[in-house]
């Protein structure tokens, strides 16, 4: 792919009642298509897409979704790598559940033409994750050339998680999200923002939406979007490209990387550049006597 400009897609993916895991991935064959058909070098997919497949049984009760669900993983990731490698492009593949020892984990698959397929873990789990699913929090970050990295949805409500991938070469940061309700959508979207604004990088946020009206999915909230840092040459309210809330779609874009660094190095702010000359020491002050 060209190093200075990368064409981008964010996927909006809508969950469906399926009869059969066919349907699931077939599903995903036609979003994948769709970002290939406008030229997308690196498209981004939402977290745990992996939870339309439990439309095929409902007889689970939502603790079991995870157990239910791992027996697709190596499924998925050998789609995954060769569809990469047929199409040419980068698949950031959500997440779905990885068995890791005699733990389950959320893990984003990310997908590379002619390589294998290498992972980026959730880290930080939400209290569902932990205290219902009873998943094991992952280890670390990932990244990869050309500059990517991977936030996996409430990792990137951590500045430090974001901030480690740019100063480790992140120049796109990649967040699959599931948020359930308007205050979950909003928490990860105005973090995304957030991370483009104080790291001056590109976000890719690809959201989860659509339920099936009970547990664990009764419904989910949000849209994708693909975030430049406020900062000229960018678009004034910084969004490049978004989805129709709550409802399917892709988004493509190019990212131009040259813009990028241009605005680090000259633009109005240099928030990048000014990242460590602040002086945040804290004083408290006496409590005077009246």
């Amino acid at each position: 792919m060209e190093a200075l400009n990368i064409r981008v897609a964010s996927v909006a993916w809508k969950l469906r009642t399926i009869r059969s895991d066919g349907d699931y991935f077939g599903h995903l064959h036609d979003l994948i298509s769709f970002a290939h058909g406008e030229g997308a070098q690196v498209v981004v997919l939402p977290e745990l897409h992996v939870l339309e497949l439990l439309s095929i049984e409902r007889n689970l009760q939502e603790h079991q979704s995870p157990d239910y669900l791992v027996q697709y993983a190596e499924a998925l990731e050998q789609w995954l790598e060769r569809i990469s490698t047929s199409s040419g492009m980068t698949i950031i593949g959500g997440s779905h559940f990885k068995k890791s020892g005699d733990e389950i984990k959320n893990v984003c698959a990310i997908a590379r033409p002619n390589s294998r397929v290498i992972f980026a873990e959730k880290n930080n789990l939400t209290r569902y994750e932990r205290e219902v699913w009873k998943i094991a929090p992952g280890e670390g970050l990932t990244t990869f050339d050309p500059g990517i990295g991977i936030n996996v949805c409430y990792d990137s409500e951590f500045p430090e998680a974001g901030r480690a991938l740019a100063e480790a070469g992140c120049q796109i940061l990649a967040v699959p999200a599931w948020t359930e309700t308007v205050r979950g959508y909003q928490r990860v979207r105005w973090s995304c923002q957030a991370r483009a604004i104080e790291n001056q990088i590109f976000v890719v946020h690809a959201s989860l939406v659509g339920g099936f009206g009970y547990e664990p999915v009764p419904e989910s909230y949000g849209n994708s979007s693909i975030i430049a840092p406020s900062v000229e040459p960018f678009r004034e309210e910084a969004i490049l490209r978004e989805s129709e809330m709550n409802e399917e779609g892709v988004v493509v874009t190019d990212l131009n990387l040259e813009a990028l660094m241009e605005a680090r190095q000259h633009g109005e702010v240099q928030n990048w550049t000014d990242r460590h000359s602040g002086r945040w020491d804290v004083t408290h002050a006496p409590t005077e006597s009246a």
